[in-house]
């Protein structure tokens, strides 16, 4: 069961990081030089790390306990402060908390996280081959929660990700990318509406099907 709820929440933040930039146009100032398609790519870069985490995983040196109980059920809290690699280069800086629990018995389950994070010179390559360099501006606020039971799929999402990075792709195209979006589950449903915006591209659309 926690597999299937931390599943579900990856599922989500990957389709967040496709959907956000689909249609609309750059509006403000420092952003227009962005393609969609490159803040698309900046997008993926920006959600990776927030995914890294849907799935329940515990950075190395974290500080916390996991407990499991005679029947299954289980609980975790972690804290960490903590560096990821950027693939190209440069790093990413996260501090937060992790948390959840498994009811083995009711068939529930949930995880909530809340990331503060601040990229360091870290290098994205795009599809048109251009390297963007990515620096906290001042950093982005993640918080995630999720659930899930056997009977029902995802019984909730919501994550939030507000605040701005910089960029640069070294041919003389710079500016600065503001971050604030939502995502929710629709009640009743299985669908995950998107709103706000990234990069100065509007953001509202509905992913179906998250918990299938």
């Amino acid at each position: 069961m926690r597999n299937r709820v931390l599943a579900a929440a990856t599922l989500i933040l990957a389709a967040v990081a496709t959907a956000a930039c689909d249609g609309g146009s750059a509006t403000a100032p420092s952003d227009a030089q962005l393609t969609r398609a490159q803040a698309l790519a900046l997008n993926h870069a920006v959600f990776a790390v927030g995914a890294g985490f849907s799935d329940g995983g515990v950075p190395a040196g974290a500080r916390g306990a996991r407990l499991q109980s005679a029947n299954g059920s289980s609980t975790f809290s972690f804290t960490f402060d903590t560096r990821q690699q950027c693939p190209a280069g440069g790093d990413v800086a996260v501090a937060g908390t992790i948390g959840g629990a498994v009811d083995a018995q009711a068939s529930t389950a949930q995880v909530a996280a809340n990331l503060a994070v601040a990229h360091t010179g870290c290098k994205v390559r795009t599809d048109d081959g251009a390297v963007f360099t990515l620096s906290g501006d001042p950093k982005i606020d993640v918080t995630l929660r999720a659930a899930a039971s056997g009977a029902s799929g995802v019984t909730d999402f919501h994550l939030t990700e507000i605040g701005g990075f910089t960029w640069d792709n070294g041919r003389g195209g710079s500016g600065r990318c503001t971050v604030d979006l939502s995502a929710d589950l629709v009640t009743g449903t299985q669908n995950v509406r998107l709103t706000g915006n990234f990069c100065g591209f509007a953001v509202d659309g509905v992913i179906e099907h998250v918990g299938s």
